[in-house]
């Protein structure tokens, strides 16, 4: 199994005059890091959280739909990875001689509101099982809160712009969280079972 980012966010979650204003940097001159911090700072979030804050479009490689769990209620539903789902937009499933067909969408209830989204199959319909034994099932869907800053839950972006704060003051981005920001993270962690 594996998980491609296709197409990143359009814009980030943090606008870089208010990054600028809550850093006290009263000129451009910092632009390009700060830029590169709140990039670092989201995805950071992203991982952290396992979900995508803006939209983007993800790629999933399986062999199977079994073997992880995510195949529930007697193999009808099937949890994607990547929180929260707005839109699937292709099931293919690869033949022995790596022919592609696209699955029926109307095979699918795409259920956006669950926390992760499902793909649940509707009466009289199996999750097709693909001859190719290895990359054989790609799941393309769109995950993430919406396009712009302002649609991304207040306490995501407070951690975005706290961890961009502590790159600022010295920090690499990568150290280990802070405990306000790990506070403002604990409620959108995935938990399992």
């Amino acid at each position: 199994m594996s998980l491609t980012l296709i197409t990143p966010p359009a814009v980030e979650p943090l606008v870089l005059s208010t990054a600028r204003a809550r850093l006290r940097v009263p000129d451009n001159s910092q632009d390009g890091q700060i830029k590169l911090w709140i990039q670092i700072a989201r995805e950071r979030v992203e991982r952290e959280t396992g979900r995508a804050l803006l939209s983007q479009t993800w790629l999933e490689r399986r062999d199977s739909w079994w073997g992880d769990g995510r195949l529930t209620a007697f193999g009808t539903r099937f949890r994607l990875l990547k929180p929260p789902l707005t839109a699937l937009e292709a099931v293919t499933i690869y033949g022995a001689d790596d022919t592609p067909s696209e699955i029926d969408p109307a095979a699918f209830f795409v259920d956006t509101l669950s926390d992760p989204g499902r793909l649940v199959l509707r009466p009289g319909y199996e999750f097709p099982e693909p001859a190719r034994a290895a990359g054989g099932i790609e799941i393309r869907y769109r995950a993430g809160y919406g396009d712009s800053p302002d649609d991304i839950p207040s306490p995501l972006v407070e951690a975005v712009t706290r961890l961009v704060e502590a790159m600022y003051a010295g920090g690499s981005g990568t150290d280990a969280l802070t405990p306000e920001v790990e506070s403002l993270l604990a409620p959108w962690r995935r938990r399992s079972l």
